[in-house]
């Protein structure tokens, strides 16, 4: 008979979250593609919960949505998947900003079947800079498949992925700013160059449009009785 040691199976236990903690922060500062990141703190979480799926949700204020950014054993249907904020098990973690641990899913109000083999569910809030900008979330098809020790994981993992997100935004932001610098450039370049009113507001309408990524620009102006805008 093999009995097995408590204490070494906790230490290795701890070991192992340990070990995936410090490969996730390596491949973080080492990639530049955040959704390559994204996926790889998905599948180790799923992995090592033994959950059957998960997802990360990103909230979208553009349309004021979550909207599913990365998946690891959902459905194609499933990504099309938009929730509001309060909306699902998911939408509850995103306004509340706080984990929800979920033994059994047909017990609970807040739950939206996506699948129907899913049993129970674990979201954590994914925060950057005291603001929820998504939920991390896995699936099981057992029921009370999470405990508490894996909702401390998932929180865990859940500050590296709200890294990934931070960088992902950083980028955005300078993204944008050179692209406005350069659409300066551009507007100032050609008011300096011509005394073509059409030519310049013809450049000012163009930069704008690239800029906004809008499909239509226009400039009106006042009429000589400051009336009417033509």
């Amino acid at each position: 008979m093999c009995l097995t040691n408590p204490v070494s199976d906790e230490l290795r236990a701890r070991y192992e979250r340990l070990n995936l903690l410090y490969q996730v922060s390596n491949v973080i500062h080492s990639t530049l593609e955040p959704r390559e990141a994204l996926k790889l703190i998905l599948g180790e979480a799923v992995r090592l919960m033994r959950a059957s799926s998960g997802s990360v949700a990103l909230f979208n204020p553009t349309t004021g949505f979550l909207e599913i950014d990365v998946s690891h054993g959902l459905p194609p249907n499933a990504l099309q998947l938009r929730l509001r904020l309060g909306e699902g098990i998911t939408g509850w973690v995103a306004r509340a900003g706080k984990p929800a641990r979920v033994g059994d899913v047909s017990k609970d109000p807040r739950y939206i079947m996506v699948q129907p083999n899913v049993r129970s569910e674990l979201a954590v809030p994914l925060e950057v800079s005291g603001q929820v900008r998504g939920v991390l979330n896995v699936d099981s098809n057992r029921l009370n498949a999470f405990g508490s020790e894996d909702q401390e994981l998932l929180q865990e993992l859940a500050l590296q992925a709200a890294k990934v997100i931070h960088n992902t935004w950083l980028y955005e932001q300078l993204r944008l700013k050179a692209r406005l610098f350069e659409s300066l450039v551009n507007v100032g370049q050609t008011i300096n160059s011509t005394l073509n009113l059409d030519d310049a507001l013809k450049i000012i309408t163009r930069e704008a449009c690239q800029l906004m990524t809008g499909k239509m620009s226009s400039v009106l102006l006042l009429d000589d009785s400051r009336e009417w805008l033509d």
